[in-house]
């Protein structure tokens, strides 16, 4: 071969159509994984839904023909998926095509990243952080840091994640799933700390995951907290952490004086029952500190509620780990919008020091705006 073919592919055959091979939605974030071969490379790729910031995030699998020594940067300016180079590749001179058949992907728990899987090997994944600092996915049958993917160590620590998330997806076909198992013991856990419960909604509206709401009605308060929602860790939280086990599970609780109407505590039951599915549909997560849209009751100047983890009157109910992470209760405290952007501005940090300063009155919704002043509070 000359080298004008090698640098260049002049003579090389002509691209065909991709064909898919293989396609799969995500359970839990709206994204879907598609692997595509053409007559001379196989990509993994995962697609997110227009409507998304996901994006699309593309893995090299393997080249079904001799790897070029150069990158065709004219192919890569056309769209058409590029071949990774000698350099990087375990087998220069190519492997046979991928069989539909002998393929799988594998999701990760949060649903915002996966594995290829061929004969029971992986030998490709795509994490959350995919994308950046042109870090493209890992390829078995890659050698080394290549420009579409980097190479899949045996040592690589998401080999256990991916044994450990087909694991989990194989519980749901049990004959008794995870939600079955775990509601239960969240309904006791907060019925032994806030009472035994007078209403529990399904939430989920009939789709996977399932969910719910537990609602206790009482003299001087009223409680709502989801039930289930920690069963999928959120997207992305391993980027905002070095323990992402630590924060990537919640449940959502909401402390309110009584003496709100039937009608009020339905609509706020719906409103939860929208917020729960947050992480997932944004491929986002929700911690302490970050603040949510709270506009559904108008005789209120509440606009926001601000997610706590602690303050000095809120419950400190102790939920048991799942699946070796903590599963942690963010309670939905209600805020004025001007108090939203004092968080925005200033940070969570002193201004929880204000709702603890002003006690019982972070569950009155006709509450007086808290003094925003640097130096008091009222």
């Amino acid at each position: 071969m000359s080298l004008l073919k090698k640098l260049f592919g002049s003579d090389a055959p002509k691209r065909e159509k991709p064909e898919v091979l293989m396609e799969l939605r995500s359970p839990a974030c709206p994204i879907t994984a598609i692997v595509e071969q053409d007559n001379q490379v196989a990509y993994f790729y995962l697609w997110g839904d227009e409507d998304s910031d996901f994006g699309v995030k593309a893995c090299w699998i393997r080249n079904l023909d001799e790897a070029p020594i150069n990158a065709d940067l004219k192919q890569m300016e056309e769209g058409i998926p590029p071949m990774l180079i000698k350099a990087y590749c375990r087998f220069p001179q190519g492997q046979i095509p991928l069989q539909a058949d002998d393929l799988e992907i594998v999701w990760f728990e949060e649903g915002d990243g996966a594995a290829l899987m061929e004969k029971g090997e992986v030998i490709a994944i795509i994490p959350s952080w995919a994308g950046m600092n042109g870090f493209s996915g890992y390829a078995r049958d890659c050698v080394g840091e290549g420009d579409y993917c980097w190479e899949l160590k045996s040592s690589n620590i998401l080999l256990e994640r991916v044994r450990k998330s087909k694991e989990y997806w194989q519980l749901w076909d049990q004959e008794i799933n995870p939600f079955q198992m775990i509601q239960p013991q969240l309904l006791q856990q907060y019925e032994d700390n806030l009472g035994k419960s007078d209403q529990y909604f399904t939430i989920d509206g009939n789709e996977w995951p399932p969910r719910g709401l537990f609602l206790k009605k009482g003299e001087i308060k009223d409680v709502f907290v989801t039930v289930g929602l920690s069963l999928l860790p959120m997207p992305v939280a391993e980027m905002y952490s070095e323990d992402p086990n630590e924060i990537n599970r919640i449940e959502l609780g909401l402390l309110l004086n009584a003496g709100l109407s039937q009608a009020e505590l339905n609509l706020i039951g719906s409103w939860i029952s929208g917020q729960a599915s947050i992480p997932w549909k944004r491929i986002s997560w929700l911690g302490n500190g970050h603040t949510v849209t709270f506009n559904i009751l108008k005789r209120t100047k509440m606009t926001s509620v601000v997610l706590v983890k602690h303050l000095n009157h809120l419950p400190d109910i102790q939920l048991e780990n799942y699946r070796d992470s903590q599963v942690n209760i963010l309670w939905m405290v209600p805020i004025t919008e001007k108090e939203r952007n004092y968080i925005i501005d200033h940070g969570f940090e002193p201004f929880s020091e204000k709702l603890n300063n002003i006690g019982s009155e972070i569950f009155n919704i006709d509450r007086n705006e808290i003094n925003l002043s640097l130096n008091q509070d009222k």
